[in-house]
C-alpha cells in the first residue's frame, strides 16, 4: 500500500447494533431504491452506510444524488479496495 492510499484508508470501526424488523424492512425498500438505479448493495453494512448517508443530507438538507451514495459506498468497502487493488 502506498502512502496515498494509506492516507485515503477509512478507519474501520466494528459496532453491534440492533434493528428491529421495521429498520430492517425500510433497509430491504432503501436497497430496493438502489439497485432500481443499477447499484448492487447486498450487505447489511453498506446498506446502512448507505442510509445513514441518504438520512444525514435529508436532515442537513442538503441534496443528494442515490447513484453517487451508492457508488461511494461501494467504492469505500474494504472488500471492493482489495479487489480493485489486485485486479489491476
Amino acid at each position: 500500500m502506498t502512502d496515498i492510499s494509506k492516507k485515503k484508508a477509512l478507519k474501520r470501526i466494528v459496532r453491534t447494533i440492533t434493528l428491529t424488523e421495521e429498520d430492517l424492512a425500510k433497509l430491504d425498500g432503501i436497497e430496493r431504491v438502489i439497485a432500481s438505479h443499477g447499484h448492487r448493495i447486498k450487505t447489511d453494512s453498506k446498506l446502512i452506510r448507505a442510509a445513514i448517508s441518504i438520512a444525514n443530507s435529508t436532515v442537513t438538507n442538503e441534496r443528494f444524488n442515490i447513484d453517487e451514495v451508492a457508488q461511494k459506498v461501494i467504492r469505500e468497502d474494504g472488500r471492493t479496495l482489495f479487489r480493485t487493488e489486485h485486479s489491476s
